[in-house]
């Protein structure tokens, strides 16, 4: 196995589009629309992943000890930001014919 290298990550997130994000430069943000995407990477610590919704509701998390993998972390990554946008109004779900909501 092969642990994390700093510099590959970093190069990964830059390549996903992650900034820093306003609230702390530490944290790198990656804003798909419907969530935030979250990452903090520090060479020699644990590393953090979230998925914020609006208002930085936490939808996903994950927590990497040193040494994980990059393909670990870079495919923990992917996910994240293929993640669907949750659901609309408790009790709906879209329709497949019209593109609608309608009652569970």
């Amino acid at each position: 196995m092969t642990s994390s290298s700093p510099a590959a990550l970093s190069r990964y997130l830059t390549r996903q589009g992650f900034a820093p994000s306003p609230a702390n430069p530490a944290w790198l943000d990656h804003d798909t629309g419907h969530q935030v995407v979250r990452v903090l990477h520090e060479p020699g610590e644990t590393t953090l992943l979230y998925c914020l919704a609006p208002h930085s509701v936490c939808l996903y998390e994950a927590v990497f000890s040193p040494g994980t993998p990059d393909a670990v972390i870079t495919a923990a990554i992917g996910a994240a930001l293929r993640l669907t946008p949750p659901p609309g109004p408790a009790g709906t779900r879209p329709s497949a014919r019209e593109g609608k909501r309608e009652p569970r």
